[in-house]
């Protein structure tokens, strides 16, 4: 994981990101890194970018924003 954190362009910093996942199947949470560096710890049904968490798990979130649906993955290393 240390490894990881030195490898350059894996996030693109401008555009939201998934950074990881917690919590128990039945409860999990996401943090999210938003485009302007804040982080956000978000569960399913909480509003993110304008849209709502409709699934979190399997290393991706699923948002749905003006009746898209918006996957969100975790970083690949």
């Amino acid at each position: 994981m240390q490894k990881n954190a030195t490898v350059s362009n894996v996030v693109n910093l401008r555009r939201i990101g998934l950074m990881g996942i917690s919590g128990s199947r039945n409860a999990p949470k996401a943090l999210v890194r938003m485009p302007n560096g804040s982080f956000v710890t978000v569960k399913v049904g909480d509003r993110l970018d304008g849209g709502r968490v409709a699934e979190i798990g399997n290393g991706r979130l699923r948002y749905v924003k003006n009746g898209r649906s918006i996957t969100l993955k975790m970083p690949k290393t």
